[in-house]
Parts: structure tokens; C-alpha cells; sequence
């Protein structure tokens, strides 16, 4: 009987592994224009169809909050906040410029290379039962979209990032 209920409760961890890790994935190769390599590393928000994308390449680093939009036109960059916050850790406002990442996203980036080193580190410190936050205000200081997403398995998908791109938290 307990022989069957380790079977059990090892197909169910199986089953539901995959899913689990899917909410921080990193990707890397070879950056042909730097002859480094690069990668990106994209945590889940919650809300359908947004992510935190974190870019880099041997020298830049960024952070994009992106969200599947085919429709709305951006015929200039707009200046916005976004603002994240890790557990107990203190808000981290960006300085960010809306613009359109592909056909069909649209992205919020800064390239605050030492504030988004510090939210790399809260959120690989973050146990698995935490979850970051993350909102979005105009230049006016109204709300425009908040949502957030699991920090679980964050800590592996970092480390990759880091890693490949040789950044020191």
C-alpha cells in the first residue's frame, strides 16, 4: 500500500514539474554582432499575456515588461514608470520608454543596469513562496496595469542569466 502511494505521489510530481518551472525560463546563445554570447530570461506576471523579459548581450543589460498587443500603434516613444517590488524588499521605480518589441508585443523598457541588478538579486534571495508585483504609471502618476507573477524557480533561471552574460549581483 505505501509502495503505491510513492508511485503516486512521484507521477503527480512528474506530471506537474514541467508546468511548475514554466513561470522563469533563459535562453541563451551566440550573439553574432559581439561574438559574446547573450540571453533572455522571461518571468511569468499573472495576468494573461505579460512577462518580465530581461535582456543581455556582453555589455548592455535591460528589463522589459512586455505584453501581447498587435493593435495599439506607437508612433513615439512614451515615457512611463514601472514600478516592482519583491516580498519584503523595497519598490523599485524604473524610468521606461513604451515602444512595440515585434508585430505583436508591445514593451516597456529601462536600461537602469544597476536598479535591474538589484531586482535580480531579491528575486533569486526570494523563496519559492514569494511572488513579485509589478505596476505600470504614466507620466502623470496614474495607474495603468499592476499584476504579478511566482518567484518560483527564478533563482535557477538568474543564475543562467548571470552566468552567460558575466553579471555580478
Amino acid at each position: 500500500m505505501f509502495k503505491n502511494v510513492i508511485y503516486i505521489v512521484a507521477a503527480i510530481n512528474i506530471a506537474y514539474l514541467p508546468y511548475a518551472q514554466a513561470s522563469w525560463k533563459t535562453t541563451t546563445e551566440e550573439d553574432i554582432f559581439t561574438s559574446g554570447k547573450k540571453a533572455m530570461m522571461i518571468g511569468e506576471i499573472a495576468n494573461s499575456h505579460q512577462y518580465l523579459i530581461f535582456d543581455c548581450t556582453n555589455s548592455k543589460l535591460s528589463l522589459n515588461r512586455v505584453e501581447i498587443d498587435p493593435t495599439t500603434v506607437i508612433s513615439t516613444p512614451l515615457p512611463y514608470k514601472a514600478l516592482v517590488k519583491t516580498y519584503d524588499n523595497s519598490l523599485i521605480t524604473f524610468d521606461t520608454v513604451l515602444s512595440r518589441r515585434n508585430a505583436s508585443e508591445i514593451q516597456l523598457t529601462s536600461k537602469e543596469t544597476d536598479k535591474i541588478k538589484t531586482l535580480l538579486k531579491q528575486l533569486s534571495s526570494q523563496s519559492s513562496t514569494s511572488d513579485f508585483l509589478v505596476g505600470v504609471i504614466d507620466k502623470n502618476g496614474n495607474q495603468v496595469s499592476s499584476g504579478s507573477g511566482s518567484v518560483s524557480f527564478a533563482k535557477k533561471a538568474i543564475k543562467k542569466f548571470t552566468t552567460t552574460c558575466d553579471i555580478v549581483l
